[in-house]
């Protein structure tokens, strides 16, 4: 089947191309009646019309192209491949639903391929998880002006907009509300200074904290530690490694903070921390106002999202 074009519509509705493309483009400083608009608007989706990037991006100055880039390793654990799969799985939802076209692209942390960023014009950019020596090398690869949002990652520079889970927060909670005394078990992060703000923030003194790194499974050093902290609340961040936990039976009480949004795997008698939203929809709006109001002090640089423990 054809393709339809702006030209097709145009002759459907009775109206030039240059009406069509405004319409189509949302193109604010053009007065178009009503009817005409909704005209287009219902010819275009009747004829399935897909508009071509390139030429929307010479009418408006953007591709409608939108870029999650992911530093991941070979090799990754199951729980640690759920967090970037239900990160980007609901990104990637939302984008598509604002009529964005998404790329996703794994980096390998320690020696990011860049041709296949800079091949291309994006319209917004969600960098994941990088790492702090590498975010740089990363970052002027894009152009002044293009949002750059960075998720699970801490980067002390003030031109940046960072989202994190209030990991802070969800410790205090956790910790607070434990009978007894409180370890933590964490998934690994290629962002250190996120991983150093996590264990910091917890309060609790390093051979109460243990970073499980290596392959699928409970490893011999994440049994030793669960055997060293016998009668200890043992608090885990990420639903799927808390069930690494539970499997080894060496806990006897597990409070989960659910980072990927599937609370319902662990055991009933597992407590759960839940957030207010995934990092995907803070993120998500955040790139929206950075879009429609860029010199918005609020927004425009250097502040940290957090997604706050829900009631």
């Amino acid at each position: 089947m054809k393709k339809a074009t702006m030209k097709d519509i145009a002759r459907l509705a009775n109206v030039s191309v240059a009406t069509v493309s405004y319409v189509l483009n949302n193109v604010k400083n053009q007065t178009i009646p009503d009817p005409t608009r909704q005209s287009i608007l219902a010819i275009a989706k009747e004829l399935n019309y897909v508009p071509n990037l390139a030429a929307r991006s010479l009418v408006v100055q953007r591709t409608g192209m939108v870029g999650i880039l992911i530093n991941k390793s070979p090799g990754l654990p199951y729980w640690k491949r759920q967090s970037y799969m239900s990160l980007t799985d609901s990104l990637e939802s939302r984008l598509t639903a604002a009529g964005y076209h998404t790329l996703v692209i794994s980096l390998d942390p320690l020696n990011p391929a860049m041709d296949v960023i800079r091949e291309r014009k994006l319209d917004a950019v969600f960098v994941v998880d990088v790492p702090d020596e590498m975010f740089y090398r990363i970052s002027a690869n894009f152009t002044d002006g293009v949002p750059l949002i960075l998720i699970s990652s801490l980067i002390d520079d003030r031109m940046f907009n960072q989202v994190n889970y209030n990991f802070p927060q969800a410790l205090k909670a956790a910790v607070s509300a434990a009978p007894t005394s409180s370890c933590l078990i964490m998934e690994s992060f290629h962002n250190a200074a996120l991983a150093g703000w996590i264990m910091g923030s917890s309060g609790l003194a390093a051979e109460d904290l243990f970073v499980m790194e290596g392959k699928d499974g409970a490893s011999e050093e994440l049994e030793a530690f669960l055997l060293r902290s016998r009668g200890k609340q043992v608090i885990v961040i990420n639903e799927f490694l808390a069930k690494a936990v539970e499997r080894t039976g060496l806990a006897a009480s597990v409070t989960a903070l659910c980072t990927c949004g599937f609370p319902e795997i662990v055991q009933p008698d597992t407590r759960i921390i839940r957030f207010q939203n995934d990092r995907a929809q803070t993120a998500f709006e955040l790139m929206v106002k950075l879009n429609s109001a860029p010199d918005d002090p609020a927004i425009a640089a250097g502040n940290q999202f957090l997604v706050d423990v829900a009631p």
